[in-house]
C-alpha cells in the first residue's frame, strides 16, 4: 500500500515539474515583466501591476483560463514591445493642478511636473510611487512619474495628469477635459 501511494506521489511530482512553462526568452518582445511569488493568482497580479486580465492572458498564453497553473518563479510578460506597441491599459485621463501641495507619495508637486496620480484600482497602497508610466494618446506619448493618488479618477483604470503633462499630450485639453488613453508601467 505504501509503495503504491509513494509511486503515485512520485509520478504526480514528476508531471508537475515537467509541465511546460513559457520562458521569458521565448518572448523577447516583453518590455515589462512580473515574477510569480507564493500566493499569487491572476487577479492579485493584475491588481499589483495594473495590467488587465485580457492583457495578462494575451501576453502569457501558457496561463489557463482559470489561472490555476501559475508557478512560483514563473516570469510573466506584462507589456510587449519597447514602448510603442499596442498593448497597455485602457483608461480615462483627466488633469489636475497640485499647486505645490504634497502628493500621496510624500513629495511637493507643481502643475508643470511630469507626474501622474493613479486611480484607486491601480494604487496598490503606494507600491508604484516613483515608477514611470508611458501614456499614449492619438500618436503622442509622454513618460510620467507616479507621485499621487487619484481617489476620484474616472473608470477602473483612470489616471490624473498634472495640467502641464495633459497639455503636452493633448493640446486641446481644456476643451476635452478627459481623454481615452493607453498607459503602461515602464
Amino acid at each position: 500500500m505504501f509503495s503504491q501511494v509513494f509511486a503515485a506521489l512520485l509520478v504526480t511530482a514528476m508531471a508537475v515539474s515537467a509541465s511546460p512553462v513559457e520562458t521569458l526568452e521565448s518572448r523577447q518582445s516583453c518590455a515589462s515583466t512580473y515574477t510569480v511569488v507564493s500566493g499569487d493568482f491572476c487577479s492579485a497580479i493584475e491588481q499589483k501591476t495594473g495590467v488587465s486580465d485580457a492583457t495578462l492572458h494575451a501576453l502569457n498564453p501558457s496561463i489557463n483560463s482559470g489561472c490555476t497553473n501559475l508557478q512560483i518563479g514563473q516570469v510573466l510578460c506584462l507589456s510587449s514591445g519597447s514602448g510603442g506597441g499596442g498593448s497597455g491599459i485602457n483608461g480615462i485621463a483627466t488633469y489636475y493642478q497640485p499647486n505645490g501641495g504634497f502628493g500621496a507619495c510624500g513629495n511637493p508637486l507643481q502643475n508643470t511636473d511630469a507626474v501622474v496620480a493613479l486611480g484607486v484600482n491601480n494604487w496598490a497602497a503606494g507600491a508604484h510611487c516613483g515608477q514611470n508610466i508611458l501614456v499614449q494618446y492619438q500618436g503622442r506619448s509622454i513618460t510620467l512619474n507616479v507621485q499621487d493618488l487619484c481617489p476620484g479618477c474616472q473608470g477602473a483604470n483612470g489616471i490624473d495628469l498634472t495640467e502641464g503633462a495633459m497639455a503636452a499630450i493633448d493640446p486641446n485639453y481644456v476643451n476635452d477635459g478627459h481623454i481615452n488613453v493607453v498607459w503602461s508601467f515602464v
